[in-house]
């Protein structure tokens, strides 16, 4: 298979340009075209089809990434496309309430299970907090435990290592950060803050599977304590199931919240819970923001939403990615290369391992690297699309194995000249 990508000049002349306006260079911390090779990753994509991209000099790519997981459909994808189109055709913002919102609320309340009553907002970050101050709001407790990546709000970067400039120092004492399926750890912190925990919140699933029912054993030791469980279900909503993936595990959080698929790309948020607590705080959280009810992304998210209902969307979703997972992995192990594909169908992620067992960044570049000179462009994470084909997965699997060979020639040649610094 030889190689696609003919040239990348207009992409590094966009790159250069884009240096000397854009604040950090992408509006994505490490998942964007930053962490990705220069000189072999495209930094610019032009247009979208189904499960194919075009950069600025016309290579085309099988893409995995799909802005990240938003596009749940396709790109292009029609029936959403003719929903916005007609949309814009009346008009996309109004000052008084939109029938989109309520038309969009109530197939959110028919599918979801925890929804019964919801706010819009426009990013996965703006409902996560949302969620947050609603617990708080409801609680009258001011500790937040959370698990991964929760958005870009003070709340939650507090609790992080790195890019901490701008944050109050005194919030950090107010968020806990704890590991997936360590509930010692979340008990650890209830006590230590006893009486003084608003809520939990968590992706209700990630790469690995609950462990020792810890998702059911989480939402009664909350409840016990006087605290929410919040779903963060910015990644998992609609990708795992119209419902999120608190219909697939048969748990029902006290709030969630939604982003990324819920209209296909178009920019859709929504914050969501029981009557009981989104009433109750009404009158005291300030919640409101002048495109929440914009209405081209509404007319988008209704679609999505019919679709899902209509189609066997998310059963295709996981056919795609069950085959990737399952033949990439025995493809490592025929090899002999140290990579694996894990996760969910929906949601799948590389992992390299160096001959010590550390993880592989180097390699991780180089099998990159290879699999976009192929026409196959993947980042962290692996997210197959309703409009993915068979031929697409095919000829994915087949640019895999052949990055694959560049890596296990790529460790074999490390690891020779590493054994003789190690002779001498």
């Amino acid at each position: 298979m030889k190689n696609n990508i003919k040239k990348l000049d207009i992409s590094e002349e966009y790159w250069s340009r884009a240096e000397k306006t854009i604040f950090s260079l992408v509006q994505l911390y490490d998942e964007g075209s930053g962490s990705h090779v220069r000189g072999s990753y495209p930094r610019f994509i032009k247009r979208g089809k189904h499960g194919h991209i075009w950069d600025m000099d016309g290579n085309e790519y099988i893409d995995y990434d799909m802005g990240l997981g938003p596009i749940l459909l396709g790109y292009c994808y029609d029936p959403v496309d003719r929903a916005v189109m007609d949309q814009l055709g009346l008009g996309m913002e109004f000052s008084l309430v939109s029938p989109q919102e309520v038309e969009y609320a109530e197939l959110v309340c028919e599918h979801i299970p925890c929804a019964e009553k919801v706010r819009f907002l426009k990013t996965g970050s703006s409902a996560a907090e949302a969620a947050v101050r609603v617990a708080r709001a409801y609680t009258g407790k001011k500790h937040i435990i959370r698990g991964e990546y929760h958005g870009w709000h003070e709340w939650t970067i507090a609790a992080e290592g790195y890019r901490q400039g701008g944050i109050l120092p005194e919030v950090r004492q107010y968020i806990h950060t704890c590991r997936y399926n360590d509930f010692d750890a979340f008990e650890s912190i209830f006590e230590k803050n006893r009486g003084d925990v608003a809520a939990v919140i968590i992706e209700p699933l990630i790469i690995d599977e609950p462990q020792n029912n810890f998702l059911h054993n989480l939402l009664d030791f909350c409840h016990a304590n006087g605290a929410l469980l919040i779903f963060d279900e910015v990644v998992t909503g609609f990708r795992f199931d119209i419902g999120g993936a608190q219909k697939v595990l048969g748990l029902t959080p006290d709030l969630a919240a939604f982003g990324k698929a819920a209209a296909n790309g178009m920019p859709l948020s929504f914050v969501t819970g029981p009557k009981e607590i989104m009433d109750a705080v009404d009158k005291d959280v300030y919640l409101f923001t002048t495109f929440g009810g914009e209405r081209l992304s509404l007319a988008a998210g209704i679609a999505v939403i019919k679709e899902l209902r209509d189609k066997a969307v998310n059963e295709r979703i996981m056919a795609i990615g069950g085959r990737l997972k399952s033949e990439t992995n025995k493809m490592a192990e025929r090899l002999g290369v140290n990579i694996s594909l894990r996760g969910y169908a929906p949601r799948l992620m590389f992992f390299f391992k160096d001959s010590g067992g550390n993880y592989d960044f180097n390699g991780k570049n180089i099998f990159l690297q290879e699999c976009v000179k192929r026409g196959v462009f993947i980042g962290w994470t692996v997210f197959p699309c309703y409009t993915h084909t068979d031929q697409d997965v095919d000829y994915t699997l087949n640019v895999f194995e052949e990055a694959m060979k560049v890596y296990k020639n790529h460790a074999d040649s490390l690891n020779a000249w590493k054994s003789l610094f190690t002779r001498r």
